[in-house]
C-alpha cells in the first residue's frame, strides 16, 4: 500500500496554497466495489489552512470531516462540530525520525512525467495536460499508477500557492521522514515531479495493485469548481469557542 501513500501525498500536496478559497468535487470508484462522491471547501491563508469535507458513499453512508492545519503552531486540529470537541496532532510526532524497522525498503518506482502538449479550458483558464506514471513490482505483486493533471498558472493567488507549498515542504508535515524506511525513495520521487508547474484544476488518478484474488483497481477524478482570492478572517483557523480537547 505504500505506493498508494506516495500517490496520495503527491496529490494532496499539489492542492494546497495560501490566501485563496477553492471548492472541489471528487468521485471515486473501484477497490472492493466502493463508489462515492466527496465535496471539499478549502481556505488557506499564509501558513494556515481549513478543509471542510463531506462524503457520500454507497456502503459507508454520509461522512464529514473538518481539519485545520497550523504550520505556525506545528499542529493539525480535527474539529467535531456535533459534539463541540477537537483532537490535536503534533507535526513533530508525525514527522519525527523514523524508528528502526525490519520491513524492507520499497524499490524506487519507475516514475515518468510526460507533458503531452494537449490543452483545454477549465473555469475559462487555459490548462496543460501533464501525466505522471509509476510502476513497481514486489513480493505483494505489481502496482501501477497514472495521474493525469490539467494544470495552469493562470489562477488567482498563484504566487501564494507556491509560497504555501514551500512552507509545507519545509515543515514536519511535509518531511520525507513521514515515509519511514522509504525516506530516500520519497525524496527521489519528489525530485522527479518537482518540475511540474501550475495548479491542477482537474486530476484523474488511476491505480491498480496486487495480483490474483488480492488485486484491486481504483479510479478517482477531482475537479475544482470554484477558485478565488478573498479576505479570510483569522478566526477561521482557530478552535471555536467552547470546544473541548478530546484526549
Amino acid at each position: 500500500m505504500r505506493i498508494f501513500s506516495l500517490a496520495l501525498l503527491c496529490c494532496l500536496a499539489s492542492m494546497l496554497y495560501a490566501d485563496v478559497m477553492y471548492e472541489m468535487t471528487s468521485t471515486t470508484e473501484g477497490m472492493m466495489g466502493m463508489k462515492g462522491e466527496t465535496h471539499m471547501r478549502v481556505f488557506v491563508k499564509g501558513d494556515r489552512s481549513l478543509t471542510e469535507m463531506t462524503a457520500e458513499d454507497e456502503k459507508a453512508g454520509s461522512m464529514s470531516d473538518v481539519k485545520i492545519i497550523r504550520l505556525d503552531k506545528g499542529v493539525i486540529w480535527s474539529i467535531d462540530h456535533e459534539n463541540k470537541e477537537y483532537t490535536e496532532i503534533s507535526m513533530e510526532e508525525m514527522g519525527g525520525e523514523p524508528e528502526e524497522s525490519e520491513e524492507p525498503t520499497m524499490e524506487m518506482p519507475d516514475v515518468k512525467v510526460i507533458r503531452t502538449g494537449e490543452t483545454k479550458k477549465i473555469l475559462s483558464k487555459d490548462c496543460e495536460e501533464v501525466i505522471v506514471t509509476m510502476e513497481t513490482a514486489g513480493d505483494e505483486g505489481s502496482a501501477t499508477f497514472k495521474q493525469t493533471m490539467w494544470v495552469t498558472k493562470d489562477v488567482p493567488g498563484y504566487k501564494e500557492i507556491q509560497d504555501f507549498q514551500k512552507h509545507m515542504s519545509e515543515s514536519k508535515l511535509g518531511s520525507s521522514s513521514m515515509m519511514g524506511p522509504n525516506k530516500k525513495n520519497y525524496e527521489e520521487f519528489q525530485e522527479k515531479i518537482s518540475d511540474i508547474e501550475g495548479f491542477p484544476l482537474e486530476i484523474i488518478m488511476e491505480m491498480s495493485m496486487g495480483g490474483g484474488i488480492m488485486s484491486f483497481t481504483m479510479t478517482a477524478r477531482s475537479e475544482v469548481t470554484k477558485i478565488e482570492t478573498t479576505p479570510i478572517n483569522d478566526k477561521v483557523f482557530e478552535i471555536p469557542a467552547g470546544y473541548s480537547l478530546q484526549e
